[in-house]
């Protein structure tokens, strides 16, 4: 198995940003403000997207991809010392040999390759969308650099 060295990023100062224990495990997340506003009552309300997981041990974030989305950043690759690749090649090049890759682009566009890469997740971990971060950390796609997690909407 691989060894996995997590991205930590440390956490946006001011902005809008905060962090809040969310989820059912009651773990800390960090948030962005996206949206102030006043509600019927006159009551100042405001929307927030989560940024990333609060790591309590270093101070610092794992980022998403709305991270990198808002502040403008690339996503670096992940720090490992194996690359899983075959199997990953193996569905790029078919899905391209076959032509479902231009399917795809014509049907979803960008997202394309999203919806590739969570295929390949499933059909080789048979399992819900929830550990994609884990296996993309250690996976290899020519050309992807996008983090997908549960925010994922296709």
């Amino acid at each position: 198995m691989a060894s996995l060295l997590k991205t930590l990023v440390d956490v946006p100062v001011g902005d809008g940003v905060h962090i809040k224990i969310a989820g059912a495990k009651g773990e800390k997340y960090v948030y962005k403000y996206t949206k102030y506003f006043r509600n019927a009552e006159g009551e100042p309300r405001n929307k927030a997207v989560a940024i990333g997981k609060y790591d309590s041990e270093s101070g610092r974030m794992i980022p998403n991809s709305k991270y990198y989305e808002f502040f403008k950043i690339e996503p670096e690759m992940a720090e490992t010392s194996v690359w899983d690749y075959g199997f990953a090649y193996a569905v790029q090049k078919c899905a391209e040999d076959m032509g479902l890759l231009d399917c795809l682009r014509k049907a979803f566009g960008e997202n394309a390759m999203d919806i590739l890469v969570a295929a390949s997740y499933i059909m080789r971990e048979g399992n819900a969308m929830d550990g994609i971060d884990d296996w993309l950390e250690r996976t290899y796609f020519e050309g992807f650099t996008k983090i997908l997690n549960d925010l994922i909407k296709f």
